[in-house]
């Protein structure tokens, strides 16, 4: 067995330094069409653009974030007027959280950066390759996903 383990050589490396470059590529993308927005708040925006009126908590699960960064989150958005919170009518301590006219349409914006993004990476990547890498991602993420 051998005991040294090159952690550069490890596929969690990999998808680290692949998502920290995507978000690096994505913010500076953002920042060149003025969006005063950062990827996470984009991320969250596009996921409101999926279904609105979700709580606080179903954004933290569907996002992979904790409670907290997600109240942190959406503190910022709705000071800058990207969303709102909206009493649940039959949860009164919940509270359920929608786009704004603004947030909908930097959200129409944030879809078309990310577009541009994945029409980069069609044009260099096999679809078939895409497909296995997501395939293969999904499976790690399944293994450590059952151990949580």
């Amino acid at each position: 067995m051998n005991k040294n383990i090159n952690p550069s050589d490890e596929i969690g490396f990999f998808i680290g330094r692949t998502h920290r470059t995507m978000l690096n590529d994505l913010q500076q993308r953002l920042i060149n069409k003025a969006l005063d927005i950062t990827p996470e708040q984009g991320i969250l925006l596009m996921q409101l653009g999926i279904e609105e009126g979700v709580s606080q908590q179903e954004i933290a699960n569907r996002i992979f974030k904790d409670k907290s960064s997600v109240k942190r989150l959406i503190d910022s958005m709705e000071r800058k007027s990207l969303l709102v919170r909206v009493e649940d009518k039959n949860d009164r301590r919940n509270k359920l959280i929608y786009l704004t006219y603004k947030g909908r349409t930097v959200k129409q914006e944030v879809i078309e950066v990310k577009t541009v993004c994945m029409e980069e990476i069609k044009a260099k990547i096999d679809e078939d390759e895409m497909k296995v890498c997501k395939k293969v991602l999904s499976q790690i993420f399944e293994i450590f996903d059952k151990n949580i």
